[in-house]
C-alpha cells in the first residue's frame, strides 16, 4: 500500500514538472513568433539588431533545453513498465 501511494506521490510531482515545462516551452514559442513577426519590433530604433540576435538564439536554445527535459521526463517516467518474461532456470538449461 505504501508503495502505491509513493509512486501516486511520485507521479504528481512528475507531472507538475512536465506541466511547468510546458508553461515554459508556451511564453518561449510566444516570445519566438513576437520577435520574428512583429517588424515594428525588429527594426525599432529602440532596439539593437544585434540584442534581438541574441534574444532570439537565447530563446531558441532554452526551447530546445526544455523539449529534451519534457522528452526525457516522459521517457523515464512516464513509460508503462515492461513486461518481464520468464527467465530460464540454469541448471534446467544446461541439462
Amino acid at each position: 500500500m505504501e508503495d502505491t501511494k509513493d509512486r501516486r506521490i511520485k507521479a504528481a510531482l512528475y507531472t507538475a514538472v512536465l506541466n511547468k515545462l510546458s508553461g515554459e516551452l508556451s511564453e518561449l514559442e510566444a516570445r519566438e513568433v513576437l520577435l520574428t513577426n512583429v517588424p515594428a519590433y525588429i527594426t525599432s530604433k529602440e532596439h539593437d539588431h544585434a540584442e534581438h540576435i541574441q534574444e532570439l538564439r537565447d530563446v531558441i536554445v532554452r526551447k530546445v533545453e526544455i523539449k529534451d527535459a519534457i522528452k526525457d521526463v516522459k521517457s523515464i517516467y512516464f513509460q508503462p513498465p515492461m513486461a518481464q518474461g520468464h527467465v530460464k532456470d540454469e541448471k534446467k538449461s544446461n541439462s
